[in-house]
């Protein structure tokens, strides 16, 4: 991914999207780590929140580094300007519905970040590349999904740590609702 524009949202933050490379990978596991706890602390059984540590998180990392990338998977980061990695997002390719190009596995923005359009832009970058979302039928956070366009393509079972669980599937067809910017965005809800 080509270095990006630097974005500044309201609240004055400034970060850009790029790339993510092997140094990245303390705070990878923190912002993969962090927000999952958070969301998921009380609905899920703590053994599906406790099985990794951040050690083992980051030595996770490194070792997908190494990877040769022959899969098609690409890692994306949210950066601060000021170098703070503060969201991730995991992509690909996806098999299984000819109609998506790939998938999101993995989003996550450190909570202090979220709601800040951080989450909906790495979306972006990764949809750029591809698009289909598989999410937790209890994760509270399906409407970011559905707001930016996702249509709800079915649902499967998930194995986290031994406990089973249902995966609401999401698909973009057409990929241009997250394409557009924001302001493009708030003109197209404001016309008839």
């Amino acid at each position: 991914m080509s270095p990006a524009t630097p974005m500044t949202r309201e609240t004055g933050m400034t970060y850009h999207i790029r790339d993510a490379t092997p140094p990245d990978a303390p705070a990878l596991a923190d912002t993969v780590m962090e927000p999952m706890i958070t969301t998921f602390r009380g609905r899920v059984p703590d053994r599906c929140l406790s099985w990794l540590t951040k050690e083992e998180s980051i030595a996770n990392w490194r070792r997908w580094f190494q990877s040769d990338g022959s899969d098609g998977e690409f890692l994306l980061v949210a950066e601060l300007m000021e170098g703070s990695v503060v969201g991730c997002a995991l992509g690909g390719p996806q098999p299984d519905d000819p109609r998506l190009h790939g998938e999101l596995y993995l989003l996550g923005v450190l909570s202090a970040y979220q709601r800040h359009g951080i989450g909906r832009d790495l979306v972006r970058a990764v949809a750029a590349r591809s698009m289909r979302v598989c999410v937790l039928t209890i994760n509270p956070n399906r409407s970011f999904y559905e707001r930016l366009g996702g249509q709800y393509v079915g649902e499967r079972p998930y194995d986290w740590n031994g406990v089973l669980f249902r995966e609401a599937v999401y698909g973009w067809t057409d990929i241009t609702r997250l394409a557009t910017t924001p302001s493009q965005n708030a003109n197209r809800r404001s016309q008839p």
